[in-house]
This record gives structure tokens, C-alpha cells and sequence, in this order.
């Protein structure tokens, strides 16, 4: 039987984006993430959004990892 997969979405800003280029990167890598189904990073406000299996990886992991590619992170907060 297939494990039901449960995709959360989570919101935050990176600072120090300065171009589109960064931002495709940035999308690219974390979509070859296990467990990410969806980024997009408009780094004109900075707002990342992702969209991943919480069964397969956490938030924090999520995070950590953009954090190791050199850029400032901090979670906004859920929208109901």
C-alpha cells in the first residue's frame, strides 16, 4: 500500500538576493532535495516558498541547507 504523502508549505525571506540568476540556483538546489516538491524564490522581495513532503524532511532541514549556501533565512510566520 502507498504511504500517503503529506505536502506542507512554508514561507521565508532570504536576504542577499541580488539577482534572478541566484534565485533560479537557489530553486534548483533545493528541488533536488528529497522530499521538496516546490520552490520558488521571487528575489525581488525576497519571499521563498516551498513545498515539501513533511513524511521524507523537516522545515528546519530545509533551512539549514539554504543557510549553508551563504544566505540569511527567517521563517515567516503560517498563514491559516
Amino acid at each position: 500500500m502507498p504511504v500517503e504523502k503529506k505536502f506542507i508549505e512554508i514561507k521565508f525571506l532570504i536576504r542577499d538576493i541580488t539577482c534572478t540568476g541566484c534565485a533560479m540556483d537557489m530553486e534548483n538546489i533545493l528541488l533536488d532535495v528529497n522530499g521538496v516538491e516546490a520552490a520558488s524564490l521571487n528575489y525581488t522581495d525576497g519571499v521563498f516558498t516551498i513545498q515539501y513532503d513533511s513524511g521524507e524532511i523537516e522545515a528546519e532541514t530545509i533551512i539549514k541547507k539554504v543557510g549553508n549556501l551563504g544566505f540569511n533565512t527567517k521563517l515567516l510566520p503560517q498563514q491559516s
